[in-house]
């Protein structure tokens, strides 16, 4: 007899502040949406997201995360930004929750090209002031198709549960999420980075735009993120290039990659 997702919910209940939570957890989640992969990140300050959970049912769409991801890329992710903005609980579509020009964006092609994840949809859970936990369905190119409209609306019917375990997970289990936090600027550490390894001095609002850029943000929402216009963004852009000595995002984002896996480093940049 096939399980329902009432039975794989009620191991779930059973799990609740173990260390198989998060497996039978997520298989409850994929009877309710049928995803090719899934992870669970938690997200604290700025330090190195701690990674609870993984499964695949295909190809390795997570073959890049130890050297590429945890050390840097996150930094760029829109997930990441959705905790550090401390986001309302919920479900979230990927490009629902990323930048306009995402798609377009070094980052993107970089890392999701390369991956093969073709969509996704999140769980976003603020449970401290400063830590969140995400679980994450994606699908790869191997089932070649989007999450359909019938299969989100059957996923979110399931959300007051889904967050109510998350919860209770959580408040009984604490003590077994084992990272550190590590506050600190991005945007200072990157100014610092780019002055003592490459003799360039940016003001901090061009540190800004060149994160935003990376991020995969146009000028027009650049310039609503920072209050400014988007010609007043195209200046800072052309300054940013011209005194770094590039002339395409492909370049910054090689430029700055380096400087971003050394931004969680126990070493000073």
């Amino acid at each position: 007899m096939m399980e329902t997702e009432f039975h794989k919910l009620a191991k779930a209940l059973e799990a609740v502040g173990t260390d198989r939570f998060f497996e039978r957890f997520t298989d409850y989640l994929r009877a309710c949406l049928e995803y090719d992969n899934v992870i669970v990140i938690v997200f604290r300050g700025s330090a190195e997201p701690h990674v609870a959970y993984k499964k695949i049912y295909g190809p390795d769409v997570f073959r890049f995360l130890e050297q590429q991801y945890l050390p840097a890329a996150y930094v760029l992710d829109p997930i990441y930004h959705m905790h550090i903005n401390r986001a309302a609980p919920g479900l979230y579509r990927l490009l629902e929750t990323a930048p306009d020009n995402f798609r377009r964006s070094r980052y993107y092609k970089w890392y999701y090209g390369r991956i093969g994840i073709t969509d996704e949809i999140s769980v976003v859970l603020p449970v401290k002031e400063s830590t969140t936990i995400t679980v994450s369905m994606g699908r790869d190119q191997s089932s070649g198709k989007l999450f359909g409209l019938r299969s989100d609306e059957r996923l979110r019917a399931h959300e007051p549960i889904i967050m109510s375990l998350l919860e209770a997970h959580w408040d009984a289990a604490t003590s077994s999420v084992d990272i550190s936090e590590t506050p600190g600027s991005v945007v200072q550490d990157l100014r610092s980075a780019m002055s003592k390894q490459r003799g360039v001095a940016l003001t901090a609002r061009q540190a800004e735009v060149a994160l935003l850029i990376l991020r995969g943000h146009s000028s027009p929402s650049i310039g609503l993120h920072l209050g400014i216009s988007s010609q007043t963004v195209k200046v800072f852009r052309k300054q940013l290039y011209s005194k770094c000595g590039i002339s395409s995002q492909a370049e910054l984002f090689g430029l700055m990659m380096p400087i971003l896996e050394r931004h969680n480093s126990s070493k000073p940049i």
